[in-house]
């Protein structure tokens, strides 16, 4: 009628060209959908590294900072990240749930099939290891009543005014029992045996092998380091200005000072 030549509509054309633009845009909506079993949520999600290696899964609301988590077994992974940094890693088929607003460094290792709980807060990083079968909880809550502490574990019981800042490693059947009320204490027991700590000083570093009793008590000002290797009972009241170095090997008893 104009001159131009008429262009013929083919049937369905529209539609095909807006449904193939719709799926485009669906599969760029959230790259870790690419991640079998993971499920990724929260202002932030772009900020998640989710790796599974296994049949487990990982389940994540990010509105903080960077999270990478990685489930290696049949278990699964709940995080809700208002905070910093965080990294989680579980082994086993146990579940691992944690909730932080920390705005400190998060790192949750867990190599087991228990139940791992941690609800991280405040401006101290917090680095936690746990390794068994049996169930672990982060903070402490429950009154512990051989040293007035509290339970997370039926190994491990942290308490005290800076609690969140406690390290605690176990490796064995044996137990760490912490009340921290200064500076960092980071505390690794490798045997069958126990380390009781009550910390009202400066940076304390604590490592026990065997299955002996370590028991120290600080009000120290200077750094306070002691390990043990042995069976024996090592006791050690630490208090001054100038840093404490003690290291004890062998079966029989140690007192200091």
């Amino acid at each position: 009628m104009n001159g131009y030549p008429t262009m013929k509509r083919l049937p369905g054309t529209v539609c095909t060209v807006l449904l193939i633009a719709a799926a485009v845009v669906a599969g760029s909506k959230d790259d870790a959908a690419a991640v079998p079993n993971a499920k990724v949520t929260g202002s932030h999600a772009s900020d998640v590294s989710p790796t599974i290696t296994g049949g487990g899964f990982i389940n994540v609301e990010n509105n903080g900072a960077h999270v990478a988590v990685t489930e290696t077994g049949t278990g699964t992974i709940n995080i809700v990240n208002n905070g910093g940094a965080l990294t989680a890693t579980n082994t086993g088929n146990g579940v691992m749930t944690i909730r932080s607003t920390a705005t400190g460094a998060v790192t949750v290792t867990n190599t087991g099939n228990g139940r791992v709980t941690v609800t991280a807060a405040g401006a101290a990083a917090i680095t936690l290891t746990h390794t068994g079968d049996d169930d672990f909880t982060y903070p402490y809550d429950i009154i512990y009543p051989v040293t007035g502490g509290v339970v997370t574990t039926p190994h491990l019981n942290v308490s005290g005014s800076s609690a969140g800042e406690v390290t605690p490693t176990i490796t064995g059947g044996g137990f760490i029992n912490v009340e921290n009320n200064g500076a960092h204490v980071a505390v690794t027991e490798t045997g069958t045996g126990t380390i009781n700590i009550v910390n009202n000083g400066q940076v304390l570093t604590a490592t026990n092998t065997g299955n002996g009793v370590m028991t120290i008590r600080s009000t120290a000002t200077g750094a306070v380091t002691v390990t043990n290797t042995g069976n024996g009972r090592v006791t050690v009241t630490a208090a001054g200005a100038a840093a404490i170095t003690l290291a004890h090997t062998g079966d029989d008893d140690f007192t200091y000072p």
